[in-house]
């Protein structure tokens, strides 16, 4: 829809709306009481602002539309690949490099304590392994898999866990450990800059084979929650590939959506994207921004009503999200595909 027509549109809307409620002001309020309602003044003056805001908003749109018929078309992969680069972590970033040391550290020390406890060794997993993490924004992930015998329940793993974890507060750059929803946070001071390590202990089921699902424990907190536990794969949840132009894609969404506050988690969206290229197949969009397009009409289209579970766990409902989440999320992708179709240029600004 070019911009005249929207223009006028909300004006005749805006104005009428405006105008009515001044007069109904008027009436009610400021003129005498007592005197009969005018119904014709009422109407007339609804009439009235409508006329001028549509005017006003029909003389903005083509102002508008005449500015956006002048703009030169950009190539918009090209922009979009060079702010991909800038907020994409870096594997040489020397600040990832020496969080990365301190995970083999505390690598080396978990295995050590627990060397006859652990079904794997502690392996890195998550973003940072993937190349989909944020420069700005990532953690490092550890998983932790103990044999199904090791402990009696996951509780007394966590806390085994963490107790261990506790000895080396305020060492080798370690500022505070933390106990959270179902990991542990370990945070380092790095250049100054506060970084984080997230430990998932997992207690591996009790089953034939070489099993990989297990159990993690559940921190839950408040006056009347009690912790509990929940089932998981995380080798399974590991194994999820992406092309490297999907990865691309996850990385510019999940920089968009932090920047714009949007309630849609990392995880959620690397389902999405997958789902968007699913549901398009053999109609993928060759360039990078089409694509990109492509993703914001799926989830725009989709995410008020699509079930979306985890690979790990099918009762791991990710889309279960509150309503006025999933309108938000819709809203705000309708918007960029709506500026994009009206001017291409458009995506740049969008997603900055």
């Amino acid at each position: 829809m070019n911009k005249a027509v929207k223009y006028a549109r909300n004006g005749i809307l805006i104005g009428g709306a405006g105008f009515g409620l001044a007069n109904l002001f008027n009436q009610l309020i400021v003129r005498e009481q007592g005197k009969a309602f005018n119904w014709k003044e009422f109407f007339t003056s609804i009439l009235k602002g409508a006329a001028i805001g549509g005017s006003i908003g029909l003389g903005a749109g083509v102002v508008k539309d005449y500015l956006n018929a002048q703009e030169e078309p950009i190539n918009t992969d090209a922009v979009l690949f060079t702010m991909l680069n800038k907020v994409r972590l870096n594997p040489e970033d020397r600040n990832y490099r020496i969080l990365l040391q301190k995970s083999d550290w505390l690598i080396e020390i978990i295995k050590n304590k627990f060397a006859d406890d652990l079904k794997k060794p502690p392996y890195r997993f998550g973003s940072t392994e993937k190349g989909t993490a944020l420069k700005e924004k990532f953690d490092i992930d550890i998983c932790v898999s103990f044999k199904p015998s090791t402990f009696s329940s996951t509780t007394e793993m966590y806390f085994s866990l963490l107790e261990t974890l506790n000895k080396y507060n305020n060492t080798n750059g370690i500022i505070k450990i933390r106990d959270q929803k179902k990991s542990i946070g370990v945070f380092f001071l790095v250049n100054g800059i506060e970084q984080k390590i997230d430990i998932l202990p997992h207690k591996i089921t009790k089953t034939k084979g070489n099993s990989t699902s297990g159990y993690l424990y559940v921190n839950n907190k408040g006056l009347f929650a009690k912790p509990s536990r929940t089932k998981t794969d995380i080798q399974l949840l590991n194994s999820i590939k992406l092309s490297e132009t999907q990865k691309k894609i996850l990385i510019v969404l999940k920089d968009w959506k932090n920047k714009k506050q949007i309630p849609l988690s990392s995880h959620l969206l690397q389902y999405l994207v997958l789902d968007a290229y699913f549901a398009n197949k053999n109609h993928i969009p060759r360039n990078f921004t089409s694509k990109i397009i492509m993703v914001f009409n799926y989830i725009k289209d989709n995410i008020e009503n699509v079930v979306l579970s985890s690979i790990e766990n099918t009762n791991n409902i990710l889309t279960n999200i509150s309503d006025n989440e999933k309108l938000a999320i819709s809203i705000a992708c309708k918007d960029i595909v709506e500026e994009y179709q009206y001017q291409p240029n458009s995506i740049i600004n969008s997603l900055k």
